[in-house]
This record gives structure tokens, sequence and C-alpha cells, in this order.
């Protein structure tokens, strides 16, 4: 007769699949790759077609400017803050990058509705720090900091808001020039804090992503595409685009151009 296994014995043999390596439990091991496709995007409605392209700064771009803070703001933002007027991403993709069409306010707009205008203040910066916004719209100004901002937009020599957010969480909505421009906003507490708003009479307008990449529905025809840019000189191209077409218009900028 074969001895039964001991006590110690039939303990491991019940452990012993809970011990097992799972991919959940490994690390190392990769997760399966998923089958579904990516979505695709949404097609431009009946009458518009989509422009859509790269923009890129093409060089070796300048040094970081960084800003030393103040000693009431270095626990929430750091001894330094970096200048975010050129955000560059891979191969040179430029973002924040304000993409118009400069006939738009001739153009049918029914049912084009702009994204909401928001602006945050994170880490003693604005984000982001190029926005587009419909002229007379309403701008939301947010405070993600535990420290006191003083928000001060101008146009021009004009006045648009000056106000205090001395609270984390805070926000508030302001009323954006009727007239069609640019808008500066700065804090004073904070100097080194800049962000710009350029404002149109029409809908058609967008800013570049982290990738340089932009897309916008338009109607169909030709039209001139303007790419703007705080440091930069503006750039117009013409472009015609059929209903239901997708077209691509994309722009380089050599480092040379910087200002």
């Amino acid at each position: 007769m074969r001895p039964f296994p001991s006590v110690s014995a039939l303990v491991l043999l019940a452990l012993a699949p809970a011990c097992r390596p799972s991919s959940e439990s490994n690390p190392a091991q990769p997760a399966p790759a998923s089958t579904s496709a990516p979505a695709p995007a949404p097609a431009a409605p009946a009458g518009r077609g989509i422009v859509e392209g790269t923009v890129r700064l093409v060089g070796t771009p300048p040094p970081p400017i960084l800003y030393e803070t103040t000693a009431s703001a270095v626990g929430a933002c750091g001894e330094k803050v970096a200048d975010r007027s050129l955000s560059l991403g891979k191969q040179g993709a430029l973002a924040n990058v304000v993409v118009s069409l400069g006939d738009g306010a001739s153009l049918p707009s029914e049912g084009v509705t702009p994204a909401p205008a928001v602006l945050d203040q994170k880490r003693c910066a604005y984000e982001p720090p190029a926005l587009a916004a419909r002229a007379g719209s309403t701008l939301e100004v947010r405070n993600s900091d535990p420290v006191m901002h003083n928000v001060r937009a101008v146009s021009g020599a004009q006045s648009v808001f000056n106000v205090a957010m001395p609270l984390e969480g805070m926000s508030l909505k302001k009323p954006l020039p009727a007239a069609p421009g640019t808008v500066q906003v700065k804090c004073d507490v904070h100097p080194w804090m800049h962000a710009v708003v350029r404002t149109f009479d029409h809908p058609f307008f967008t800013t570049t992503d982290e990738h340089g990449h932009f897309r916008l529905e338009v109607p169909e025809g030709t039209h001139t595409l303007v790419l703007w840019h705080e440091r930069l000189p503006e750039v117009s191209k013409p472009f015609t685009v059929k209903a239901g077409q997708t077209v691509q218009v994309g722009q380089d900028w050599a480092v040379e151009a910087l200002h």
C-alpha cells in the first residue's frame, strides 16, 4: 500500500494553481493586442468638406526660456517655469497654432458651433498659451493653483477685464470684445505668465494639437487658410475643397523665421 501524502504536500498541491504566473501578475508579459480598428474621423456634413494638415518648425529650436518664480509660488509651481510661447512635439510638431479661414465671415455657418473658450492657470502658466474664440463670446478662466493669480486681459490699449483669483478651484466667465482681434492675457502677480486669445467674427477656426495637427470643417468651395503663431510670420494658403472631400494643407516654418 502506497503511503498517503503528508499534510504539507497536500497544502502545496492546493496552492500550486494559484501561484502560476499570469499576464495580469507579470508586467513583463505584453497584453493581447486589440483587434478593433481605430474609429474613423466623422465625415463632414452635407455641403461641407474638411481641410486638415500638420504644422512644423524645421531646424534646431532655441533652448527654452526659464523664468524664476517668486518665493510664494515655489511650493506650487517650482523654482522655475518654462516659457510656453513655443510648444514643440516630435519632429518639430508645432502646437497652439491658430488656424482659420480668411473668408470665414462671408460663408454660411448654420449649425457650426465652436468649442467653449477655456483658459486655465496650472503651475503658474496659462493652459493653453494660445486660444481661438468667437468674438463677443464668453471666456472662462480657471485657477487650478493653490496660489493667487490676477488675470488682466487687454486688446490693444483697451482693458477687457482685470480680476483677482485668490482661491484654488475658482472659475469665472468674462465676455470677449465684440470686434475680432487679439486679446493679451497676463498675470500681474506672476509677470512671466502670458497667453493670447485670437477672436473671429465667424466659427471657422481651430488650433493645432500637440502633434501639430489640425482639422477643420468648411463649406465647399475655394478658400484661404490662415495660420497664425505669436512668434512666427502669418501664412495664407489658398485651397479648394468639394463636399465630402478632405484636402491636406500643411505648413513648415524655418527656425530662422522665429521672432
